[in-house]
């Protein structure tokens, strides 16, 4: 118990848990993420509740879906992307300070492998003839 501007005891009230994002599996979203990351434009990130937004050109931003959201943030809190210096960006009328977010050399690697790879299903010799 705490005392309130008055002196009466007051409860002490717990601030509101931030909703955690849901954990991203599929591999395509993330290579689509990470391939969208090391386009020219890229995302930024804004405040601390990490608002994500895309790069449209030079000065301007836009808001992105909510599943590519939660994975560039996942990518962040995994290490794979690193966020970087601020910068002052247009999103429609408002202009804000946002942060960068970069594509660490072992993410672009690893991406660059995942590029590679021939997707499941796309050989014939995993069919059987004449069975």
């Amino acid at each position: 118990m705490s005392a309130d501007l008055f002196g009466n005891e007051a409860e002490d009230v717990a601030a509101p848990a931030v909703a955690a994002r849901p954990v991203v599996n599929d591999l395509r979203t993330v290579t689509e993420v990470l391939n969208r990351a090391v386009s020219d434009c890229g995302y930024v990130v804004a405040s601390t509740s990490r608002t994500v937004f895309r790069r449209v050109d030079k000065d301007k931003i836009s808001r992105v879906p909510a599943w590519e959201a939660n994975a560039v943030v996942q990518l962040v809190d995994n290490g794979q992307l690193v966020i970087g210096g601020t910068h002052q960006l247009r999103c429609g009328a408002v202009r804000q300070p946002v942060r960068s977010v970069l594509v660490p050399k072992p993410t672009r690697l690893m991406l660059s492998r995942w590029n590679a790879l021939k997707p499941l299903g796309s050989s014939k010799s995993s069919e059987k003839k004449g069975a």
